[in-house]
C-alpha cells in the first residue's frame, strides 16, 4: 500500500492534483483546502495518500493530505458504517477536524447535518461510533468551540456570496467573543484579498 507520495504538481484540477513523482503522473483528489495550497506551491510536494479500489467504477483512487494526522482523521470517517471515501473528503472539505472531534464529543448532529449529503441518520451514526475514538485528534481550546457560533458566521458569510473555503479560511484568522464582531473581522480579512 502507497503512503506518500512525494513530487511536483504538474496539473491542478478542480477536486485533485496530478503529482509528477518522475517519470509517473499520479491523480490524488484532495479537498479544497489543501487544493488551494499546492497550487501556490511549486516546489516539491509531499501528500499522505489512502489508496482505494472501487471494483464498480474500475477505479484505483488515491486521496492525498498534506498532514498524517488529516489522513487518520479520513480513516477514522470512513470506518464509519456507510461512509465511503467520497463522503469522508466530502466531510473533511465542509468541517475541520477540531469541529468534527467538538460536534462529535458534544454529540451536535445539527452541526454535522450542514455537510451536504450527511442526513440525520447518519449524522447520529457517526457520532455514536466515533464518541470514543476521537480523543486522539489535538485541538487547542477544544472546551471554548462554539458550533452553533461558528455554524452561523460560515452561513452569514456564505449568504453574502462567498464560498464555503473563503468563509472557513476567514474565520480561522479571526477571534472575537460574538457573532457579528467574528463576521465583521472575517469581512475585513476577504476584503484585503
Amino acid at each position: 500500500m502507497i503512503s506518500f507520495l512525494e513530487g511536483e504538481i504538474a496539473y491542478t484540477g478542480d477536486k485533485f492534483v496530478i503529482l509528477n513523482t518522475g517519470a509517473i503522473g499520479y491523480r490524488v483528489i484532495v479537498v479544497p483546502k489543501v487544493l488551494d495550497i499546492l497550487s501556490k506551491n511549486k516546489a516539491k510536494v509531499k501528500l499522505f495518500v489512502h489508496s482505494q479500489m472501487n471494483i464498480r467504477e474500475g477505479t484505483f483512487d488515491l486521496y492525498g493530505f498534506d498532514k498524517p494526522e488529516d489522513l487518520e482523521v479520513f480513516n477514522l470517517l470512513t470506518s464509519v458504517n456507510g461512509i465511503g471515501p467520497k463522503a469522508a473528503m466530502n466531510i473533511l472539505s465542509t468541517i475541520e477536524p477540531k469541529y468534527l472531534k467538538a460536534a462529535v464529543i458534544h454529540e451536535d448532529a445539527t452541526y454535522l447535518k450542514k455537510v451536504s449529503g450527511l442526513g440525520p441518520k447518519t449524522a447520529q451514526r457517526l457520532i455514536l461510533e466515533l464518541k470514543n475514538k476521537v480523543d486522539y485528534i489535538d485541538v487547542d481550546g477544544q472546551d471554548a468551540i462554539n458550533l452553533t457560533q461558528e455554524g452561523d458566521a460560515v452561513d452569514a458569510l456564505v449568504s453574502l456570496g462567498y464560498s464555503l473555503t473563503q468563509a472557513k479560511e476567514a474565520l480561522k484568522e479571526v477571534t472575537a467573543d460574538t457573532l457579528q464582531d467574528r463576521v465583521k473581522l472575517a469581512l475585513k480579512v476577504l476584503g484585503k484579498k
